[in-house]
């Protein structure tokens, strides 16, 4: 038996892993021992579509790519730690999210293009999951306005020095935009207002992820995202993409709505399964 939230160094030194160390634990023990698949135990009985306490017909996936886990864990899903995932995704071992409590299968982890037992996860759908992150504030600042030379650079070092992480970042010749967590958002205020610059601040946002390994070098993914959330009344903030995700920043309290409406315009629900 192992300690899955533990460990030791070389000079014996013991300390906890911090959240996700049983995950993370599980994952290297598979890696190291060669297994065929490593099971996670939990609480739930899948990696869902959504948040259920949003959406009502969130289902739980029968697979998901690594990256796609990866992107969902590291965009506010609490199912497993994405470190997990990572390390076993450079040994290519399957990985099944399941609930301690039931039998069901659960939710198995592995490459875009893997056959595991009698389970292709090959498919055309363009998103697997809608998650979010709630409680961070829009920082805006207009380059004409900022005094300082090399501003971009003055901004980002400045607010490293004071150790405030930020996210979101969208930088061009005119805009700089980023977020903190809603309780930096004063302190980086004062680390800004210190090199003279006033932004513009939006508290109480909301990033929301589209999550999908199908979505890469698809053309019209993002106009799908607008129309959804156009017709549900929702302004988009602020948007950027990955070849998997494409986030958009909303007002907190419009986050529900938007989610949802995400959620049933890409057709995950439970009446669409198999689609």
């Amino acid at each position: 038996m192992v300690a899955g939230f533990q460990g030791i160094s070389e000079s014996g030194e013991i300390t906890t892993l911090g959240r996700g160390g049983s995950d993370t634990t599980a994952s290297a023990l598979g890696v190291a021992l060669n297994a065929e698949c490593i099971d996670i135990f939990t609480d739930v009985e899948g990696i869902m579509t959504a948040d259920p306490r949003i959406v009502e017909d969130a289902r739980i996936l029968d697979t998901v790519t690594y990256n796609e886990i990866c992107q969902l864990a590291h965009e506010g899903a609490k199912v497993i730690h994405p470190r997990a995932v990572e390390i076993a995704m450079q040994k290519n071992i399957p990985i099944r999210v399941r609930s301690t409590f039931t039998e069901s299968n659960g939710t198995l982890v592995t490459s875009h293009n893997e056959v595991y037992g009698t389970i292709d996860i090959t498919r055309d759908r363009l998103a697997t999951g809608v998650t979010h992150v709630s409680g961070v504030t829009q920082f805006k600042i207009s380059q004409a306005e900022v005094q300082v030379e090399h501003p971009a650079l003055r901004i980002f070092q400045s607010l490293a020095l004071a150790d405030i992480s930020i996210d979101f970042i969208n930088v061009s010749p005119e805009v700089i935009m980023f977020t903190v967590k809603d309780e930096s958002a004063q302190k980086a205020l004062a680390v800004l207002e210190n090199l003279g610059i006033k932004p513009q601040l939006k508290p109480n946002c909301a990033k929301i992820s589209t999550v999908g390994a199908g979505m890469t070098g698809v053309p019209g993914v993002m106009a799908r995202i607008v129309k959804a959330l156009t017709e549900e009344g929702v302004d988009i903030l602020q948007s950027s993409d990955s070849h998997t995700t494409i986030w958009v920043l909303v007002q907190k309290e419009h986050m529900h709505k938007a989610i949802r409406a995400l959620h049933h315009y890409f057709e995950l629900g439970s009446n669409n399964k198999g689609k």
